[in-house]
């Protein structure tokens, strides 16, 4: 009869320790998506700051001031957050633009 107490407790160690790994990996994931979801307000900053950088230039180039390169988030804006923008001129021409806020980084290229 010892032996099937003996057995019924490694049985129950065994079960608990299963489920204790299955809860630290479930926590661990929660965790990484717990941290990831904290940078989308930054994101969110530093991708419309990259889009005030294309906004900049096109509005620039229309009124014929010429655009020129503005090197990465050296432009400060008012919710500090910064951009900076590189310019292609050719056919077809591109843009590219970084916003940054924090630090989170997020780009935008566009082709016209």
């Amino acid at each position: 009869m010892n032996k099937d107490k003996g057995a019924a407790l490694l049985l129950s160690l065994l079960i608990l320790s299963a489920i204790m790994v299955i809860a630290f990996s479930i926590s661990a994931l929660m965790y990484g998506e717990l941290k990831l979801t904290q940078n989308i307000p930054k994101s969110i900053k530093a991708y419309y700051a990259a889009d005030s950088g294309i906004e900049r230039l096109l509005y620039d180039e229309r009124k014929g001031g010429g655009a020129g390169d503005i090197p990465k988030c050296s432009i400060d804006l008012d919710n500090n957050s910064s951009y900076g923008i590189e310019f292609t001129d050719g056919d077809p021409i591109e843009i590219k633009s970084w916003g940054c806020f924090d630090d989170v980084n997020r780009a935008i290229e566009v082709t016209y």
